[in-house]
């Protein structure tokens, strides 16, 4: 990999013309931590950190956060329903999470990325400036390699995070071999619980799978369940039966689905409970 020459501009509009004319020759950089995992030469990079994309505010029951946020900002700030904390503690190193950013973690999917199952479960928001703002919920955006949604020019600016209620509940485990590893297994979870009923669930899984995506066939098993009463063992069992589970780092196939399927149910039943309020 060979970068030709840099580019810093000042503002949104100055960033988005220079890759504009580009084209297939420039490419936006925030942190740059990804940038060693790809293969090319002779192009330009183009430094979006100084148009300010970072920061999070919250408005009304949702967290908005710029793209170029980095992931020691989301693991340090605190706010009531805010959970992506417990996701970038979980990312590598101090040293990666002060410089790495949020937009950099899910743009572009790698089998490592860790945010893209939470904003998933999260059920995100994702908007692309080009030539008008484009929304994306998180389903759409990680349905495929994200790039393909982007033209030349384009840049993810925000990401809107509903915050957590009363009722509802988040969790999320990441298995790696050792803390700074890149993940074997991610899974993410939301729930919220009414009346003793599971009345809405989302569950994403990411890493032991391929492309991070939701598992729709054991979300609709769960749906509506009574809380006290579920036998999360089996019901996860036979809602991801049928998913591509893939080892990693001289895992068996096998061997990924039972770690998933653990996985899954750790991660359900921390949901659960804080929807319970436990």
């Amino acid at each position: 990999m060979k970068i030709d020459a840099f580019i810093i501009p000042e503002d949104l509009h100055e960033a988005r013309a220079a890759l504009k004319k580009l084209g297939a020759k420039g490419f936006a950089m925030a942190g740059g931590t990804s940038l060693h995992f790809l293969e090319f030469t002779g192009k330009t990079a183009v430094d979006i950190t100084r148009l300010g994309l970072s920061g999070i505010k919250k408005s009304g029951a949702t967290f908005k956060i710029g793209a170029t946020t980095t992931l020691d900002e989301l693991m340090s700030y605190r706010g009531e329903g805010w959970v992506l904390d417990q996701v970038a503690v979980n990312t590598c190193t101090q040293q990666i999470r002060n410089i790495s950013t949020l937009s950099g973690n899910i743009v572009r999917i790698f089998p490592w990325n860790d945010f893209p199952v939470a904003l998933l479960a999260l059920n995100a928001t994702l908007h692309i400036q080009s030539k008008d703002e484009d929304e994306y919920e998180a389903e759409e955006f990680f349905k495929g390699q994200p790039l393909r949604l982007f033209k030349p020019g384009d840049l993810l600016t925000r990401v809107d995070v509903p915050a957590i209620k009363k009722g509802q509940g988040f969790g999320y485990h990441k298995e790696a071999r050792v803390h700074a590893g890149f993940s074997m297994m991610t899974v993410a979870a939301f729930a919220e619980v009414k009346n003793g009923k599971l009345k809405k669930i989302r569950v994403a899984i990411g890493a032991g799978i391929g492309l991070p995506s939701r598992a729709t066939a054991l979300e609709e098993l769960l749906e509506d369940q009574a809380v006290d009463t579920l036998d999360l063992t089996e019901l996860v069992a036979k809602g991801t039966a049928k998913l591509p589970w893939k080892g990693k780092e001289g895992m068996s196939n096998e061997y990924a689905g039972h770690l998933g399927r653990v996985i899954v149910v750790d991660v359900l039943t921390a949901a659960l409970r804080q929807a319970k309020g436990e």
